[in-house]
């Protein structure tokens, strides 16, 4: 095997800035200055490259856009990690509209794909918990416990954590998906008499200053969060947060953690990443 590495996702942040394309940017800039790293959106890929990349080491983040076949290729002919954003074993990638989050087995799909991964990267052990009890094979699933950040936003959720909160209300975040439940956190808040504002802000960092002028947050997703980067800003930055039991970061022991504390927790994932993929190229060997 060669220290090349294919990152493959569906989008990436020149497409647009979400989580999940912030998180991969990280894995991206953190393990180039370790090996030789490539990123390819799912939708160019064609078999040519997987044939010419058969020694590399596959990370693979949200694969949706994977052509059938291409994706069959990888699956038999390459060693590859996932590293897991939702739930991709069933089609809607919710298992909560299931009882404890055991989706049929006439509902899972992609689960060849998944067993035959080397490492299946969960963010939490919430979602490993709900890979365990899905695809059954605990042995293969790892928690990460955490997500990633670059320096330069870390050391601004740092910088905004120093500044008092000017507005004594709840945030709560306009998102145009009902999964992430605006419209229940804005109940949440009428119901309990809290004070709120409903915010939105298309710039990431112009959106984390604005976060930061709020006393609070309130955000009640209907999906189980693999972790929740929202969650964790907000306490980075020192909010108060009000959600439910569907957030991954919560069940983690360094939830109760905030302000620079929290901070620096999620500056050593990094190093952890790096760990993790040492490992299993030299299990790989």
């Amino acid at each position: 095997m060669t220290d090349k590495i294919i990152l493959i996702s569906d989008f990436f942040i020149d497409d647009f800035v979400g989580g999940a394309a912030l998180n991969d940017e990280e894995i991206y800039n953190t393990l180039k200055k370790h090996y030789d790293v490539q990123k390819i959106k799912s939708r160019y890929l064609y078999p040519g490259f997987i044939q010419e990349n058969l020694d590399s080491l596959f990370i693979i983040s949200n694969f949706f856009g994977i052509d059938p076949q291409i994706r069959d290729s990888i699956e038999n002919q390459c060693n590859y990690i996932l590293y897991c954003h939702d739930y991709k074993f069933v089609h809607h990638t919710n298992p909560a509209v299931y009882p404890n989050f055991i989706v049929p087995r006439d509902h899972l799909i992609n689960v060849s794909f998944h067993l035959n991964a080397k490492r299946i990267v969960c963010q939490t052990d919430f979602q490993k918990k709900i890979y365990d009890k899905n695809l059954n094979a605990p042995d293969k699933t790892y928690n990460f416990s955490g997500n990633l950040w670059s320096d330069d936003h870390l050391n601004l959720l740092e910088k905004l954590r120093n500044n008092s909160s000017s507005i004594d209300k709840c945030a709560v975040v306009n998102s145009p998906y009902p999964q992430k439940g605006t419209e229940q956190s804005k109940e949440y808040c009428r119901q309990n008499n809290i004070p709120f504002d409903v915010i939105q802000d298309p710039n990431y960092e112009s959106f984390l200053k604005f976060l930061s002028m709020y006393s609070s947050l309130a955000f009640h997703p209907s999906t189980p969060e693999t972790c929740c980067r929202l969650v964790l800003e907000a306490k980075m930055l020192g909010l108060k947060v009000f959600t439910n039991e569907l957030i991954g970061a919560s069940y983690e022991p360094w939830y109760e953690k905030d302000g620079l504390a929290l901070t620096n927790i999620m500056r050593d994932k990094k190093e952890n990443l790096v760990n993790i993929i040492k490992k299993i190229k030299t299990e790989l060997k």
